[in-house]
């Protein structure tokens, strides 16, 4: 009995200390491998990546941080499915890759993706001198990969599109009259005048710019519940300390400058696709002229 007694002690004495220090073990360093872009260079100075390194310092977690081999983004999305070359990635949200992937649903560009400046020819500017409301933009003729999601949000917006399966097409195409318009993210309109200064031809539309809801997130494998608690956190923290904004608007501000939003007519379009988990009314997370206040 008395040995019974003795084990029985031990037992209860034992098993609490061995359960404290048990949840007190630091939780394991997590492995996150990222899609490596087809261009090295970027790496330097890549604001996804960036913003993924800021957001990992602040989530409280211990982590370890590589790239993939080289991929495009449609092979970086069916190795996130898999989740052994590559655990993180980062692209437009859309119903059918949140029914696969885990999102963290913080726009990590605020939503810049959906702010478009018009590329049209010189000789053409005179079309749009007089418009400002959708239905006038709707008599002329625009361009878009034949896949993109802005196709189909320019399509349910009654837009007549004209389309094409390669990127640089779409610029013979503007060049030679067939179509009137190439809506380009202000993110993107800088670096394609600069490529097609020798055109001498193409410029954007000084008064019009598009708007519609798009969010660019980043996800995680759908099993990968500790990445997405960690990435999340971290995009918390530093949205709440203001890193965010001071990061975002050392890559924008300028971008967002030099695209004059306060001298055009800003045409709000709808855009049917987006997920209903799509934090649109909490305008802290979304790049608005009235609400541009980046670096605080």
């Amino acid at each position: 009995m008395l040995t019974r007694l003795f084990a029985l002690v031990m037992t209860l004495l034992v098993y609490p200390i061995t359960s404290f220090a048990s949840n007190n073990e630091p939780a394991p360093t997590l492995n996150i491998i990222y899609p490596k872009p087809e261009r090295d260079h970027e790496l330097e100075n890549w604001y996804p990546l960036a913003l993924l390194k800021l957001a990992l310092a602040h989530s409280g977690q211990a982590y370890t941080l590589q790239s993939s081999i080289k991929m495009v983004q449609s092979r970086s999305l069916k190795e996130l499915e898999q989740g052994e070359l590559v655990n993180v990635v980062w692209s437009m949200t859309s119903v059918e890759r949140e029914a696969i992937f885990k999102p963290i649903r913080v726009p990590i560009y605020k939503g810049l993706y959906g702010w478009r400046l018009l590329l049209t020819t010189k000789d053409k500017l005179h079309l749009f001198e007089p418009l400002k409301t959708p239905t006038q933009l709707k008599k002329l003729h625009f361009l878009q990969g034949h896949d993109w999601p802005d196709t189909q949000i320019l399509k349910d917006n009654d837009f007549q599109v004209s389309t094409s399966t390669s990127y640089e097409s779409l610029f013979n195409m503007l060049v030679k009259g067939r179509g009137d318009a190439f809506p380009r993210s202000i993110l993107e309109v800088d670096w394609e005048l600069e490529q097609l200064a020798d055109t001498h031809t193409i410029t954007t539309v000084p008064n019009v710019v598009l708007t519609y809801p798009a969010a660019i997130y980043f996800f995680v494998n759908s099993k990968r519940d500790d990445l997405h608690h960690a990435i999340q956190t971290g995009l918390e923290e530093i949205h709440r300390n203001g890193q965010f904004n001071k990061l975002f608007s050392r890559y924008f501000a300028q971008t967002i400058a030099n695209a004059k939003l306060a001298e055009k007519e800003i045409i709000k379009l709808e855009n049917k696709h987006l997920p209903p988990l799509t934090p649109v009314d909490n305008r802290t997370l979304w790049f608005t002229p009235e609400n541009n206040q980046l670096d605080k």
